[in-house]
């Protein structure tokens, strides 16, 4: 009995070349894609996206200034020195007026500056407090001060007694040391009942 012949089935055949040439295209879009974009995918964002930050000149010190392409150390003093004597850059092209920068050192740096607002002046430290405020007085019990001897925040610490009243205690020393308790008297500012007061917390040596 004769078989008829049988030949490949045309459809099929077009399948399998169709799927062959989708897998080749498919694998060369990925290597032109890896090619293109695999830098990109290494490097972090901030590399491409971020243009460097550019050194102000009002705040800038030496050392930094000294970093700027084009700025050596002679010409980062002369900056500062400039800044110092009249005040704030108002713009990059105020370096101009620098000793030492010309035209060809501003071309260089000029991408490398911007002129900020000027930075404000500390507040001042508040002033110290006064003796009086930070000295306790004494209390009974605690060792007398011997009034020929004792400082102006020293005496301060005796009841009664106050800046105006301890510095008469001094000048009226000066005259010469006091021998009793009682020559307190001749201080001017201290009467009989500051006298009082006064007594268990004092000595004179």
């Amino acid at each position: 009995m004769n078989t008829p012949n049988q030949h490949p089935n045309p459809d099929a055949h077009s399948r399998r070349a169709q799927v062959v040439l989708g897998a080749f295209v498919a694998l060369l879009v990925l290597l032109l894609a890896a090619r293109g974009y695999g830098p990109r995918l290494n490097a972090r964002p901030t590399e491409h996206t971020r243009a460097p930050d550019r050194m102000d000149l009002n705040s800038a010190d030496v050392c930094q200034l000294e970093q700027v392409p084009g700025i050596g150390p002679k010409t980062a003093r002369a900056i500062a020195d400039h800044r110092e004597a009249h005040g704030p850059f108002g713009s990059v092209e105020n370096l101009l007026d620098v000793h030492g920068v010309g035209p060809v050192t501003y071309e260089k740096v000029r991408d490398h500056l911007r002129a900020g607002a000027a930075q404000p002046a500390p507040a001042p430290l508040p002033p110290r407090p006064a003796a009086t405020g930070s000295a306790r007085k004494l209390q009974p019990g605690d060792a007398p001060i011997n009034v020929n001897a004792a400082t102006i925040d020293d005496l301060m610490r005796l009841p009664g007694v106050g800046p105006v009243t301890a510095q008469a205690i001094v000048s009226a020393r000066a005259n010469g040391p006091f021998r009793t308790v009682d020559d307190l008297d001749r201080v001017r500012g201290i009467g009989p009942k500051t006298l009082d007061k006064l007594r268990p917390f004092v000595t004179v040596e």
